[in-house]
């Protein structure tokens, strides 16, 4: 009875503190406005607008006017390179968007699909995609080539054209990359209705390439990082988009700006706009002051280092991993070489890769700090240590979100 009687009364205070924090954060009022125009896959509408990208959206519109021109029977290949960060993706999306309005109003059909090439990681499963979008399916046992040569029929039957946005294209099989390109002449010049737009960054894209796939590119547009007078443009677009009036000044924007332009990566400056407006709203307070903003930045991981992290060698990434681990473990800024070198072995041996001697692994140190994946410095000679000591930290990435990448990146031999 004794237990039976308390059960109603705990089960009643653990509802009514339920509801507590439900009406905290939802009864409030939150400090934006929409908050979804912070988040990655965000494309402005028709009544938004693409901020310092002019030039870039009239390049694509040029080069696929052709569609309309020729009412369909046009194919065009096109590469869009540049940083992560610097919106590749979002400005190929909008002209994506913004281009299917236009030719529907001329009385043209054309299905524009996005493929991010970290999920779809073949291009078998990309055609499968395409064929059941368009409301045809080639059944199972067909090869790919089948597949596509059906899809280009299909679209020719239809007179109907088909745009492609592949992002991330540098995760694709080359064969895979140059076959998709090949699809507007593999199978006849009469199959001129498949255009492709393939989006990386220029050092990921340099491990795909070849003379045959850049045969197959008609154009490239090389995207470059914003300055400080059109980050601070975007940014406060961006604001008055997802903020109500008042929270985030002129003054903590600048400094936003000023983390992007060093950065040279814009997803850093809007991913800390968020992480601020979240914090703001956790701790019911009113504004976004530029202490949130150093906070933020401490929690942000830029994009842009996945440049520097894909494009090292195995065991230098075994060596920045076994840097991070030792960081990771200590819980101090610092870590010395040593420490570091112990790690290594340890990741080396549970990885099934044979271990490098202790110079080698001084040699991948001083690559790290040449691409500023880490800072190192030089310690003073004390009575225990004569010779001059290494200690390293990492720059910007913290230690876990290293280890986590690498976790994923790095396969197991074993």
């Amino acid at each position: 009875m004794y237990y039976g009687a308390r059960i109603p009364s705990i089960l009643t205070r653990v509802i009514t503190m339920n509801d507590d924090i439900f009406s905290k954060y939802l009864k409030t009022e939150s400090v934006f406005k929409d908050q979804s125009s912070l988040n990655q896959a965000w494309v402005p509408s028709n009544k938004q607008k693409l901020i310092c990208r002019d030039e870039e959206l009239a390049k694509l519109i040029l080069l696929h006017r052709p569609i309309i021109a020729t009412r369909g029977g046009y194919s065009t290949n096109t590469l869009v390179l540049g940083k992560g960060g610097i919106g590749k993706t979002i400005t190929v999306r909008y002209f994506g968007r913004r281009f299917r309005e236009a030719v529907l109003k001329e009385e043209l059909k054309i299905t524009i699909e996005y493929y991010d090439c970290l999920q779809y990681r073949t291009k078998s499963s990309i055609l499968r995609n395409i064929s059941e979008k368009l409301h045809y399916s080639a059944g199972h046992g067909y090869s790919d080539n089948e597949i596509l040569e059906q899809i280009l029929k299909e679209l020719i039957k239809r007179k109907e054209s088909l745009l492609i946005i592949l992002d991330e294209a540098h995760k694709l099989p080359p064969e895979d990359i140059l076959a998709l390109l090949n699809a507007s002449i593999g199978f006849g010049e009469k199959n001129t209705r498949f255009c492709i737009i393939c989006i990386s960054r220029e050092s990921d894209w340099f491990k795909v390439d070849n003379e045959k796939i850049s045969s197959r590119m008609q154009d490239k547009i090389s995207m470059k990082p914003y300055g400080k007078e059109k980050s601070m443009d975007i940014l406060r677009y961006r604001r008055n988009l997802a903020f109500r009036d008042g929270i985030l000044e002129d003054d903590v924007v600048d400094l936003i700006a000023d983390i992007v332009v060093e950065q040279e990566n814009m997803r850093t400056g809007v991913d800390i706009m968020r992480a601020c407006g979240i914090h703001a709203d956790e701790n019911l307070i009113s504004y976004v002051d530029a202490e949130m903003v150093l906070q933020s930045r401490e929690s942000i991981s830029p994009s842009f280092r996945a440049d520097i992290l894909d494009n090292l060698k195995i065991h230098e990434q075994l060596t920045l991993w076994a840097v991070a681990s030792a960081l990771k473990h200590s819980g101090d800024p610092y870590t010395k070489v040593e420490e570091s070198f112990e790690y290594y072995e340890m990741i080396c041996e549970e990885l099934g890769y044979k271990a490098h001697v202790q110079m080698s692994f001084r040699k991948y140190i001083r690559n790290l700090a040449d691409v500023k994946a880490i800072h190192k410095e030089y310690l003073n000679p004390t009575s225990e240590k004569k010779g001059r000591q290494i200690q390293v930290k990492l720059i910007d990435i913290p230690a876990e979100k290293v280890c986590e990448y690498f976790e994923k990146a790095i396969p197991n031999r074993n």
